[in-house]
């Protein structure tokens, strides 16, 4: 149970959002991402209303999910010019922007476009939405960037909506993306979005580019053309040397080769317990070193979604309109961003905290005692007042 002035927690943060909403819509919203970040139950609409005394009729906050009267694109813009402006980043650093995909698995077969997508770590398809996003990382600072809907293209003709593959919305979100002032920018990206439209989106928007190549892609070395299998299996045992990146070893060797649909490139081969892997980036005059460990940068981006998924329900909702759907995603990605936000003026603020609030999962856990707190001290209040138990059992609802 958490009190309606509980969001002062964050209400310096959730304020800077007023200009996107009027009194009631900023009512909402508020509610929305404390419910969010401190329900411990699951995420929904109906849970996150009854999660608050005083709270009003769930229609008001069902409205203000699945028929939006305001704009998403403002809510995304504030979000993002606040993360840009809040999280520090040291002018002439490089930053990553990760392109990758998940699925919010659902068993409702009814909700708006569901489908079954393949599924990587269960190694079969499965039901639920599948989302194409963007995060971005530069030294401590991180934050979500975008996400987009893929759609299969029989559901888009049905729906009469227009389709698009996934390698187009990783296009769209890169071309979209702004850097913080004064930094560079990596783009970063698996296999599977290794293709000439991807590779030329960063080469337009200025940045520099990193990711791995299926094992049977074609390149040119020393005027012989092969696919980089070849060239790995061609190699002596000796001729790789050792390379501890982390707490990882690797056995690479370093290449400057000329790949089909790229042009010249920077190539790695990494000889991994599970096979070889192949490091590619555009810096040709990167390391060999330089190259793994922007790569391995990607990884946070799976600690992301685990976070967002866990502490924040990104998968948690029950709209059956995929507008719907599509304003929960948002919402979480505001929590998380606020989140990050809060965490470094605390810490600024305090070093003591800095040992307690090391990731999102203490984030909201620190939240949840803030609210817990308020809810102590308006019991305490009335107490004091010398208020009948009927009217603190009414105060509560309980």
């Amino acid at each position: 149970m958490l009190v309606p002035q509980s969001t002062e927690v964050m209400k310096h943060l959730l304020d800077k959002f007023k200009p996107v909403f009027n009194k009631p819509q900023h009512r909402n919203f508020s509610t929305y991402i404390t419910g969010l970040i401190a329900c411990e139950v699951k995420k929904n609409i109906k849970n996150i209303n009854e999660a608050f005394t005083e709270h009003r009729d769930q229609s008001t906050l069902n409205r203000f999910i699945t028929e939006p009267s305001w704009s998403l694109q403002r809510l995304d813009e504030t979000r993002l010019r606040l993360a840009r402006e809040g999280l520090p980043v040291k002018r002439g650093s490089t930053g990553t922007l990760i392109i990758d995909d998940t699925i919010t698995k659902k068993t409702g077969k009814h909700m708006e476009y569901t489908g079954y997508h393949y599924d990587h770590s269960e190694g079969k398809a499965v039901m639920g939405h599948s989302l194409v996003t963007s995060h971005y990382v530069n030294g401590a600072s991180e934050y979500p960037v975008g996400l987009r809907l893929y759609v299969k293209k029989e559901d888009c003709l049905e729906k009469r909506r227009r389709f698009k593959t996934k390698i187009q919305l990783a296009v769209e979100q890169i071309k979209a993306f702004r850097a913080p002032p004064g930094t560079g920018t990596v783009a970063a990206f698996d296999s599977w979005y290794f293709c000439r439209r991807v590779v030329e989106a960063a080469r337009s928007m200025g940045f520099d580019w990193v990711t791995q190549a299926k094992s049977n892609r074609v390149i040119k070395w020393r005027g012989v053309r092969m696919n980089v299998t070849e060239l790995a299996e061609s190699l002596p045992a000796g001729s790789y040397r050792s390379l501890i990146v982390g707490d990882d070893l690797y056995l690479v060797r370093g290449f400057r080769v000329w790949m089909n649909g790229v042009g010249r490139v920077r190539l790695v081969v990494s000889r991994e317990e599970d096979g070889f892997h192949f490091y590619v980036s555009n810096r040709v005059d990167w390391s060999v070193r330089r190259v793994i460990e922007a790569y391995r940068r990607r990884q946070s981006v799976e600690v992301y979604i685990r976070d967002v998924k866990q502490n924040l329900g990104l998968g948690e909702y029950q709209a059956r309109r995929g507008r719907g759907a599509i304003i929960h995603w948002h919402l979480v990605y505001t929590a998380y961003t606020l989140l990050a936000l809060l965490r470094c003026s605390l810490v600024s603020a305090s070093c003591r905290l800095r040992g307690f609030l090391r990731n999102i999962g203490e984030m909201c856990r620190w939240v949840k005692r803030q609210c817990l707190r308020r809810l102590v001290d308006v019991v305490m209040a009335m107490t004091r007042c010398h208020a009948k138990p009927e009217t603190v059992y009414k105060k509560l609802q309980i």
